[in-house]
């Protein structure tokens, strides 16, 4: 006896979806909420740290752009995000992010940046004495491949004799960002805003 698998149509905010029995059930997806990558365990993800000194790109991240020695780093004071963007060792305002290059593996760095950090904690209203990690997400700006750090969605790490991380306090009451507005949420114009670090 010939089985039908489970298929989703989607369009808009519905889903069609086909049971085994031939029955169809229409979904909504309004109410629903796309559950945060943050209250996963997520060691392998792209993700930045950030202390009150210094920065530093997972391994991760720098995998989603092999061979890449150099970014420029743009910020966006007012949606508090950040953005990596892969140059041109000479380029203006180059960071260099990895050692190595050419013949030799590239292998992550810290960032030293204390003015960059200070400006950052002042503009999140972080304790200096706590280390915050974001995870990032592939965006594409005009078919330029780059990637996105919301600051708002961060990690805060306490050091101790145990290190203990936490999640910001309003997540406690929701699990993410509305599905209506998720897409939305990552989508950017390099043009709105940003301005790249000096």
């Amino acid at each position: 006896m010939e089985t039908k698998e489970t298929e989703h149509y989607f369009s808009n905010s519905t889903i069609l979806q086909e049971n085994g029995d031939d029955t169809e059930e229409l979904i909504n997806l309004a109410g629903y909420q796309v559950t945060k990558a943050e209250l996963f365990a997520h060691t392998r993800e792209p993700a930045i740290t950030i202390w009150d000194s210094r920065i530093k790109f997972n391994m991760a991240c720098l995998r989603r752009f092999p061979g890449v020695t150099h970014i420029q780093i743009l910020i966006h004071p007012e949606q508090k995000r950040l953005i990596i963007r892969p140059c041109e060792p000479d380029a203006p305002d180059s960071l260099r992010w990895a050692r190595g290059g050419g013949e030799k593996e590239l292998s992550n760095r810290d960032l030293l940046c204390k003015i960059f950090a200070a400006k950052v904690f002042d503009l999140m209203g972080w304790n200096p004495k706590y280390r915050y990690k974001m995870m990032g997400k592939p965006a594409v700006c005009d078919s330029e491949m780059l990637f996105l750090f919301k600051l708002t969605d961060f990690e805060l790490f306490v050091t101790g004799t145990k290190s203990k991380s936490y999640l910001p306090e309003d997540w406690r009451n929701y699990f993410g960002v509305p599905v209506e507005e998720h897409e939305d949420s990552y989508k950017i114009n390099l043009a709105d805003g940003y301005i790249t670090t000096k």
